[in-house]
């Protein structure tokens, strides 16, 4: 299946804030449009509606920029309208800006908020 790709303003500011070149942004651009609806090892589930109409995603994707694949790249959150079926880009960060393992816990609970707030619209939208 192929999605119609949309980009939401809140990614567009976060391209900007992070300083996303225009390469990965090309390159997400052919990348989302081919994802599947299957968990892969850096492609994870994070909410499904109540009604099966919107699933939110993370992935992990490599910044080419600085060679350090994935793991040096960015974490991307979307969500899927199943019914339109379009991709909907709504966050992107610096993988190592996330605050995993021990360090930034601030930056952890900032990414779990913004996960907790995007899976209470998805709910609403869905009533």
């Amino acid at each position: 299946m192929s999605w119609v790709y949309i980009e939401r303003e809140h990614f567009v500011r976060m391209c900007e804030k992070v300083g996303v070149s225009a390469k990965v942004r090309d390159a997400i651009k052919l990348w989302a449009p081919t994802v599947s609806r299957f968990e892969l090892s850096r492609q994870k589930l994070v909410y499904r509606s109540p009604k099966n109409r919107y699933e939110a995603w993370a992935a992990g994707v490599p910044n080419p920029d600085s060679n350090k694949g994935k793991s040096g790249g960015y974490r991307i959150v979307y969500f899927l309208d199943i019914t339109e079926c379009t991709i909907n880009l709504d966050f992107i960060e610096e993988r190592k800006e996330l605050g995993f393992r021990e360090e930034g816990h601030r930056r952890k609970d900032r990414y779990n908020e913004y996960v907790r707030e995007l899976k209470e619209e998805l709910k609403k939208r869905d009533e």
